[in-house]
């Protein structure tokens, strides 16, 4: 996930920065991305939240009631319906990432996720750890304090 909440994961996180391919200067043409995270991974970008890039709702009300809990939430029923399609990555490790603001959806769905995998009933997301760059705070200047971001990492490393 990217930087937001606003900027679009395809726009800036496959095409400029850890994708198979980036745009020339020309706009129109594309090359090799020689660092791109697919050539050890598979990557998969989501545009998030709600409205942003080519995510959308045909419900208006959900453009209106958006936070950081309900874009955890929808990110969730996003990966339960994207492994519902794609049973083959349901057993897969699972790593979120995300950079700057992103650095609060990526706690937050990980915790929905190890909230919901407590159930057998649910579908289990083979969560293995998060990655946030950056996790700044849009409300106040600069990164969050070294502790909240320890605070994170230790949460899910005990809990996963």
């Amino acid at each position: 996930m990217n930087t937001g909440p606003g900027c679009s994961s395809l726009a800036y996180g496959a095409m400029q920065e850890l994708g198979p391919f980036r745009v020339h200067s020309d706009g129109k043409t594309l090359y090799t991305n020689r660092f791109a995270w697919n050539k050890a991974a598979n990557v998969l970008f989501l545009e998030s939240p709600t409205g942003v890039g080519f995510s959308y709702s045909n419900t208006t009300s959900d453009y209106v009631s958006e936070g950081d809990k309900r874009t955890a939430s929808d990110n969730y029923v996003f990966l339960l319906n994207w492994l519902e399609r794609f049973p083959e990555y349901k057993t897969r490790d699972l790593y979120i990432a995300g950079e700057s603001y992103a650095g609060h959806y990526v706690p937050q769905l990980a915790h929905t996720i190890l909230h919901y995998n407590k159930d057998p009933n649910n579908t289990f997301i083979n969560l293995k750890g998060i990655i946030a760059l950056r996790p700044d705070k849009t409300d106040q200047p600069g990164p969050l304090p070294t502790s909240t971001c320890e605070w994170c990492l230790l949460f899910l490393a005990h809990n996963v």
